[in-house]
């Protein structure tokens, strides 16, 4: 029986093989980022100065029986943050980032024709995304509204307010509604690092 031994050329190829096997992991780490979700709109803890945090309750019992109510911007959202398809919902985030929808020509429409009309801001809106902080200190709120838009085109409104606390994050449209301090700071610099 013969002991079989590799020659050059078969050593040079073990090698050459070995190598591209070596190389292969690195060219394959090169994967894009994934897109943003809405998700991913919320600030992590971490990234909120002190006393900045997510408003946990929609209302909170004060002393004796006073209630402070409205702690989740009078959206009617079950949990906050909120990220959903519910219409209506999805009707009242737009309406508080681009306004109300323009008024149909003709004749002015009875309640359940404007309602069913309203309906309509929530057309091309795949999800929407609300999360409210607040700052222990202070009694204003920042709100961060998003839209997720299913076309890759957004569609244009005259009432859409220019605002440099607007962010467009790939399909996602995002508007902070804040005081300017420190919270509202550190969410609209979270926001634009997500953009970039």
């Amino acid at each position: 029986m013969t002991e079989w031994r590799p020659t050059g050329a078969t050593m040079v190829k073990g090698i050459i093989l070995a190598m591209s096997i070596a190389i292969a992991p690195g060219v394959t780490q090169s994967v894009l980022p994934l897109p943003v979700s809405t998700n991913d709109l919320t600030v992590p803890q971490d990234r909120l100065p002190a006393g900045c945090t997510l408003s946990p309750t929609a209302s909170v019992h004060l002393d004796g029986n006073r209630v402070r109510g409205g702690l989740w911007a009078g959206l009617p959202i079950p949990s906050n943050p909120w990220t959903g398809t519910d219409r209506p919902i999805i009707a009242s985030i737009r309406e508080r980032m681009d306004g109300p929808p323009p008024e149909p020509d003709g004749p002015p429409l009875d309640r359940r024709a404007a309602s069913s009309y309203r309906l309509l801001l929530a057309d091309g809106v795949e999800e929407a995304y609300a999360a409210i902080y607040l700052m222990q200190s202070d009694p204003k709120l920042i709100v961060v509204y998003a839209l997720r838009f299913t076309a890759t085109k957004r569609p244009f409104y005259p009432s859409r307010a220019a605002s440099n606390h607007r962010f467009e994050i790939g399909s996602i449209d995002a508007v902070v509604s804040g005081d300017g301090g420190q919270c509202s700071q550190a969410v609209e610099a979270y926001l634009k690092s997500l953009a970039n």
